[in-house]
C-alpha cells in the first residue's frame, strides 16, 4: 500500500508542476512563480534563462520523485524488494 500512496502522490506532484493556470491563480505582485516567470521570459525571447529555469525545474522534479520512490525501501532496512 505504501508503494501505491508514494506512485499516486508522484503523479499528483508532476501534474501540479506541469499546470500554469493553477499557477497564475497563484501569482501576487509581491511573489513570483517559476512557471509564471518562464512565461514571462518567453513573451521577452530571453531563449538562455528559459533553459536554464526549465532545467532547473526538471532537476527538482527528478530529485523529488527518485526520493518519493526510495520512501517505501526505507522502511526496511533500505534494501530493495
Amino acid at each position: 500500500m505504501r508503494s501505491s500512496v508514494v506512485a499516486t502522490w508522484c503523479f499528483i506532484f508532476i501534474g501540479a508542476i506541469r499546470e500554469l493556470s493553477a499557477t497564475i491563480m497563484l501569482t501576487t505582485a509581491n511573489t513570483k512563480l517559476v512557471s509564471v516567470i518562464i512565461y514571462d521570459l518567453n513573451e521577452s525571447g530571453d531563449l538562455g534563462a528559459i533553459s536554464v529555469l526549465g532545467i532547473s525545474l526538471l532537476v527538482l522534479t527528478f530529485v523529488t520523485v527518485a526520493i518519493a520512490n526510495r520512501l517505501p525501501t526505507l522502511g526496511r532496512g533500505g534494501t530493495a524488494p
